[in-house]
């Protein structure tokens, strides 16, 4: 435990709880190959920063206390062989770099392992003669160690008159935001969720207002469908029972309290906790579908595409 190898382990834990503690979800802890405790313990903080990510994009139209901005932007202008020619000032405040040092660094040095080698090899198969774009997954790597998992959508534009070829990469995540208007949030989560398929589209209806005790007993509700994500859910009629209601107003108060219904809510948990188990577990995508609930490897497949835009083999492959 006490070797410098395990020390920088200890420290890499630390710094993600002083994030977490912050209120910041986006980073994650690298893995190592080891089997011992301090492994357990990363792969632990790892999910509860997943965990908490993720409820907070779900339920972030409820009214918390704190407020969080959705997605932050971070931006980079790359040159023809990918090195920083500039980048927008949340860049240099989320990976923890000095003002002004990134410019004329290649891009891949901030990036881990993994995605330095796919980035590499992006680079040097992409055409330089006509516009494209692509989006990926990738981590960077913050100036602790710790790892911040990102979606970037890139693209290139080829040299034009005196100009070289130049790359414009964008990505975007999650990080609390004590200035956000809670108005405003609430808006906005709530359109990123319709354009996800996670929430209807908004339609006339009657107003309701939920009080505490109502709350506590839909929420036995959704202890319910987490405790038993691997079973068929029950009837309306017997969640209501469970929550001490009538039908009318279990469904009726549960997508008030969680902008959709019992069986989107049970799907959206499953496909979650799909997502951990594949980047984090050494089970077959298979077997993983299973444990959530999916019959047939194909209709998991399929829902998790439409859901994070990516199958489960590209993320088990880019979790290697």
């Amino acid at each position: 435990m006490d070797s410098p190898e395990n020390k920088k382990r200890l420290e890499d834990i630390y710094n993600q709880l002083v994030h977490i503690a912050n209120g910041n979800f986006s980073y994650q802890i690298q893995r190592t190959n080891k089997n011992d405790a301090l492994e357990a313990l990363t792969f632990l903080v790892n999910t509860t920063t997943e965990e908490l990510r993720d409820a907070f994009l779900h339920q972030g139209f409820i009214k918390l206390h704190n407020s969080y901005e959705m997605v932050v932007q971070l931006f980079f202008e790359l040159d023809e062989i990918g090195q920083v020619t500039r980048t927008n000032p949340r860049v240099e405040t989320l990976l923890n770099y000095k003002e002004g040092t990134l410019n004329g660094r290649p891009f891949a040095q901030l990036l881990d392992k993994s995605s330095k080698k796919g980035w590499k090899k992006l680079l040097k198969a992409s055409p330089k003669d006509r516009v494209w774009e692509l989006t990926l997954r990738v981590s960077f790597l913050e100036q602790s160690g710790l790892q911040l998992p990102a979606h970037c959508h890139v693209i290139y534009f080829p040299e034009h008159w005196n100009h070289e070829g130049t790359f414009m990469v964008t990505c975007f995540e999650l990080i609390k935001n004590d200035e956000t208007d809670q108005g405003l949030l609430q808006k906005k989560l709530k359109k990123q969720l319709q354009a996800h398929g996670l929430l209807p589209r908004p339609e006339k209806t009657e107003t309701h207002i939920l009080h505490a005790m109502d709350m506590d007993n839909l929420r036995k509700a959704e202890r319910y469908i987490m405790d038993n994500l691997d079973m068929p859910l029950p009837s309306i009629k017997e969640l209501a029972h469970i929550c001490n209601t009538n039908e009318y107003k279990f469904k009726k108060g549960f997508k008030e309290l969680f902008g959709m219904t019992a069986f989107q809510y049970q799907k959206y948990e499953r496909l979650r906790k799909a997502h951990i188990l594949i980047e984090h577990s050494n089970k077959t995508i298979l077997a993983i579908a299973k444990t959530v609930g999916f019959k047939k490897g194909n209709h998991f497949t399929r829902e998790f595409k439409k859901m994070y835009g990516y199958t489960p083999s590209l993320l088990r492959k880019l979790s290697k």
